[in-house]
């Protein structure tokens, strides 16, 4: 089948290495422009847009769709169904109607839980046992399409988005290239989505991160998970200046508040154990959590055993 993709961050390279892989003519790859990136900030290719370039397939990367140009480009192209997969922007009207066989989109939810940007950060934040991907029909709505095929993943008790994003990559690619077959041989009844049970998963900010000690152990190790590899989840150290040092937490277990005298007293953020050999342990609203890999800032990650050989933190403190 003729096929326009649509996509730009890793999440959709396995796709679009499936789809070329099972023969597809993939006619055109669509993905966001050059941005700059790294320490150096020097322009880069998204990673949809390496591997397109580095096969020899049509890129083309506009600002934004809302324009005419895209929409001809697209006319021109005449694919018979395009492809959606964490793309990044809305597909106008216009475009929508141009293939033949309209556009499909794989989202990494199950439908129509967690529409939007993030599914699967907000599904680790909120305590899902399982997710899963859909392969839906896209509309003017955002992500409110019907379904074509859906697929379950469970979401493992130390899962990250970024280890679960890479398990729903696997997943979408073989779901999504089973969905054009079926689609090709006309053995697909698309349903709608349900009426119900609708919820939303909006873009991440980077300010997000920031830890609140006042919230429970549970959800400060869901939030640890859920923000990486993006925004990830940090929290400010005091110094021995009187400033404060931003610390990206990468990673945190329950410690026994049996172990530490008088605990239950301290606010939540108070700094109850700093020391090199039993590492860091702070207070939250339910109990404590020792913050077992860190990555301080303009340093590497490092284990808060690391960290304290080299570092003081004042005891009873409260972090910010």
């Amino acid at each position: 089948m003729r096929l326009a993709f649509f996509g730009s961050d890793d999440f959709g390279l396995l796709s679009l290495q499936a789809l070329n892989a099972a023969g597809h003519e993939v006619a055109a790859v669509f993905t966001q422009p050059d941005r700059p990136a790294g320490r150096g900030q020097h322009m880069q290719r998204t990673p949809i847009g390496r591997f397109a370039h580095n096969l020899g397939l049509p890129v083309y990367q506009p600002e934004t769709l809302k324009e005419g140009a895209p929409v001809k480009i697209l006319q021109h192209i005449a694919p018979e169904l395009a492809v959606v997969v964490a793309y990044g922007h809305l597909i106008p009207p216009s475009m929508l109607a141009v293939p033949r066989h309209g556009f499909i989109n794989l989202h990494a939810s199950l439908l129509p839980k967690y529409r939007g940007a993030a599914p699967v950060p907000h599904a680790i934040l909120n305590g899902e046992t399982q997710t899963g991907v859909t392969i839906f029909r896209l509309n003017e709505r955002l992500d409110e399409g019907d379904i074509l095929a859906q697929e379950v993943e469970p979401i493992l008790p130390r899962d990250t988005s970024a280890t679960l994003l890479a398990r729903l990559a696997v997943l979408g690619a073989k779901v999504l290239t089973q969905t054009i077959a079926s689609l090709i041989a006309g053995s697909i009844v698309p349903r709608p989505q349900p009426a119900t049970g609708a919820s939303h998963a909006p873009r991440l900010r980077k300010e997000d991160g920031r830890i609140r000690w006042n919230t429970s152990c549970a959800q400060i190790d869901r939030m640890v998970r859920a923000f990486q590899p993006w925004p990830l989840a940090f929290t400010f150290f005091p110094t021995a200046h009187g400033e404060q040092r931003r610390v990206v937490v990468l990673s945190v277990e329950p410690e026994p508040a049996a172990s530490i005298p008088d605990s239950t007293t301290c606010l939540p953020g108070t700094i109850l154990i700093a020391h090199a050999k039993r590492g860091i342990v702070i207070q939250c609203n339910d109990g404590c959590l020792r913050l077992t890999r860190i990555k301080p800032e303009g340093r590497s990650a490092m284990s808060d055993v690391e960290y304290m050989r080299s570092a003081v933190l004042p005891l009873r403190s409260v972090l910010i």
